[in-house]
């Protein structure tokens, strides 16, 4: 005879009961559970009157409808999604991390306020956290060791300080992003721990008391394609190591105090788009870029570079931002620049550029600051400059420049300043300025005008 459960045979129709009772219990005991917690979470925080985050957000409505909320198959939320919502107000971690399955928290760019609370150790399954972009003032980042699933980590901007906990990363080997940039946490050397996530794409810590060197080893995290270490208090060479992250779209060292000469091997980095080294001591040339055709923003600015640029620079075709001012350069500037790449920005002043100033400048029609002042450069202004209806800074004063302002020039529609003093320029100010509606300075003093008079006009 098999075996029935009891009272299966004397009272079938009790058990069926029960077992409807306990099936239905149990999910309902689910629901109303993470509905109490949102319900305290909506009463928690605060939003503007042009903020609708919550309007949705009635215990007369299915919490998976809510606004930001993702729910499972099972109806329970999996992810909590305000960023960007103006809220304010302090989280309730103690209750938020009750939600038996999120995975994801993210309410960057709020006004959230008070302290991170070690409650937020129990939120064990989260694997995207992000709290970057709030006011989390004068407090610090708890000890988040217990989150050894998460994969995406912002707390930049966030306003924390004070010592942070780099050993929470010895568990998070699956971490992919990471930004802590832009707080004041206490001084240290580029933490040891990060370097074993070799899961890492992206790595955001600049501005946040980073000191000392970069460790060699960063070269074995091969799967960056992010390294922004700007605004620190780093010293000491550029580790040729770097030379090793050939994934890297973007590298941001600026404004520490760098030295020696940009490492050999930079150029394998063939991906990468955005070079930031200024304000730094780099020295020596720029042989080790030339190669590297993919750059869309390259700012050198305020080093000590020296040498002439690479012709290369003048074919590539996706450069958009050319910062080389306050530097040592010397030679001619690549005549074929701004032929083919669609130029907004090229500033290469205070330096010992010489020659002609490139023709094609703006060719492509981008261009709006031009910035070539404090230099040698000679010859004149090249004529099809009158087709530079976009620009709003002209500036090239300080050079040895000679010739005539070409007609047209003197009219650009949108020009903000244009500056030609200090050359050995010819010519009247024609009438065409009538057409700079935009015109606020404008500076031609110690030329060769021909009316004689030092110009100086700001309007």
């Amino acid at each position: 005879m098999p075996f029935c459960p009891p009272y299966a045979m004397s009272r079938p129709p009790l058990y069926f009961f029960y077992l409807l009772f306990c099936f239905f219990s149990l999910i309902s005991g689910i629901q109303p559970a993470d509905l109490q917690i949102l319900m305290k979470l909506k009463s928690a925080l605060q939003t503007s009157n042009c903020t609708s985050a919550f309007k949705s957000w009635e215990s007369s409505n299915s919490m998976c409808n809510f606004t930001g909320i993702t729910c499972n198959s099972d109806g329970s939320v999996t992810e909590i999604e305000l960023s960007r919502q103006n809220l304010t107000g302090v989280l309730p971690l103690d209750s938020i991390c009750q939600l038996q399955s999120l995975e994801k928290l993210s309410f960057g760019f709020n006004n959230l306020h008070g302290p991170i609370m070690d409650d937020l150790n129990t939120c064990v399954k989260l694997l995207y956290l992000d709290l970057g972009n709030n006011l989390f003032l004068g407090w610090s980042a708890p000890d988040i060791s217990s989150l050894s699933q998460l994969q995406y980590l912002y707390l930049n901007r966030s306003g924390l300080s004070g010592s942070f906990p780099w050993k929470s990363f010895q568990n998070m080997t699956g971490l992919v992003r990471l930004s802590l940039g832009h707080n004041l946490f206490n001084p240290s050397p580029f933490p040891n721990d990060v370097l074993q996530l070799t899961n890492l794409t992206w790595i955001h810590l600049s501005n946040c008391s980073i000191q000392g060197t970069i460790p060699a080893e960063i070269g074995n995290l091969k799967e960056f394609i992010n390294l922004e270490l700007s605004c620190n208090n780093m010293t000491g060479e550029i580790p040729v190591e770097i030379g090793n992250l050939v994934n890297l779209w973007q590298l941001d060292l600026s404004n520490n105090s760098f030295t020696g000469k940009l490492p050999v091997g930079l150029r394998n980095l063939s991906k990468l788009e955005r070079l930031d080294v200024s304000m730094n001591s780099i020295e020596g040339d720029l042989s080790e870029l030339r190669l590297l055709s993919n750059l869309v923003s390259l700012e050198l600015f305020q080093n000590k570079f020296s040498g002439q640029l690479p012709t290369e620079f003048g074919e590539f075709k996706k450069l958009v931002n050319l910062t080389l001012n306050k530097n040592n350069f010397t030679g001619p500037l690549p005549q074929n620049l701004g032929s083919w790449a669609k130029f907004e920005k090229i500033s290469v002043s205070y330096n010992f550029f010489t020659g002609p100033i490139p023709p094609d400048i703006c060719k492509q029609g981008t261009i709006k600051g031009l910035f070539m002042h404090h230099n040698n450069l000679t010859d004149e202004i090249p004529a099809n400059f009158v087709n530079c209806t976009t620009l709003l800074e002209f500036r090239i004063n300080d050079n040895l420049l000679s010739g005539t302002v070409p007609a047209g020039i003197w009219g650009l529609p949108n020009l903000l300043i244009f500056d030609i003093s200090f050359n050995s320029i010819e010519g009247p100010i024609t009438s065409d300025i009538k057409h700079a509606k935009s015109l606020v300075a404008l500076r031609a003093e110690n030329n060769r005008l021909s009316d004689r008079r030092r110009v100086r006009a700001e309007v």
